[in-house]
This record gives C-alpha cells, structure tokens and sequence, in this order.
C-alpha cells in the first residue's frame, strides 16, 4: 500500500509548475494555498468523529489536548495519533521537508497530501509524517498502529481540510 501512496503522490504533483520537485522551496510552487493552521487548535483540526472513522478513538473516546499546539487521540487498544501544529522561526517548512523526502534515507519518502509537501519516516508499526503547510507552518503526525503512514496521511489531509474551511 505504502508504494501507492507515494506513485500517486508523485503523480499528483509532478505536472505542477517548471521547479523540479525536489528543488523546490516555497510553498507557491506547489500551487497550494499557504496555511496558518495556528489559529484553531489540533483537536479541533481533527475532530473526535473523524478520529473513531478511522480507528484512533473508540466510541467513548476523544481528543486529548497535550498543549495549545498538539492533541493525542488513543483506542487504548492498538492505535495512537499526535497531531502537532509547528510554528518554523529560524527554518523553512517547505525546504527541510522537500530536502528530507529526497535526502535519499531508506525510512523517508516524499509524499503530497492534498497538494502539500510531506515526508514520511517510517518505522514498525509506526510512522511519522511532516506536512509543510506554509513556508512558515507544518502539521506533524505520528501514528503507532497498522499501516501507520497511510493513517498519518489521512489524518493530515483532513486537518488540511480543517485548517482551510475552519
């Protein structure tokens, strides 16, 4: 599944702009609109709802608040999700996640959720996905559960849809 995800990612963004994928390092050209995702707070971006359609929470559960930038969601069972807001001061979101997803690390692969740069490192039964969202702003994901990456991914796509409709 996980070599899906990264053909279709790919495909998705290979066709944008005359920038080489992995030269690229502002978030204009990936054609997306910057994200400020701080004004919400991650539980927020990924509601209790969604997080039991996917298997994070169960019926019972919610998200927990662990700081004003990130929300732990757990089944108590076989699954566990963080979802972090990073705020990048001294470095550039988009250009550390370009330069990791093709840095060439057997563990890392560049992946585009719904437009965004992201990069995946994956461990067993474990995965930790950035999404740059601006050149300023990034959501960090880590997930502990069976096929945690495409999890990762598709918690960051509905936080991205979150932060863009709030």
């Amino acid at each position: 599944m996980r070599g899906r995800v990264a053909v279709a990612a790919v495909l998705l963004v290979s066709g944008c702009g005359s920038t080489e994928l992995a030269e690229r390092d502002s978030i204009r050209q990936f054609e997306v609109a910057a994200l400020d995702p701080t004004d919400t707070h991650p539980c927020d971006l990924l509601p209790d709802a969604t997080a039991v359609e996917l298997g994070i929470l169960d019926e019972e559960g919610e998200g927990s608040p662990q700081s004003d930038a990130n929300c732990f969601y757990t089944n108590r069972i076989d699954a566990s999700v963080d979802l972090r807001v990073e705020v990048h001061e001294e470095k550039d979101a988009v250009e550390d996640t370009v330069s990791a997803g093709y840095s060439g690390a057997d563990d890392q692969e560049f992946v585009s959720v719904e437009g965004y740069p992201g990069v995946t490192t994956e461990f067993p039964d474990s995965c930790n996905l950035t999404v740059a969202t601006s050149n300023e702003h990034s959501f960090y994901v880590q997930v502990s559960a069976d096929e945690a990456c495409e999890m990762a991914v598709e918690v960051a796509r509905t936080a991205i849809t979150n932060a863009a409709h709030p």
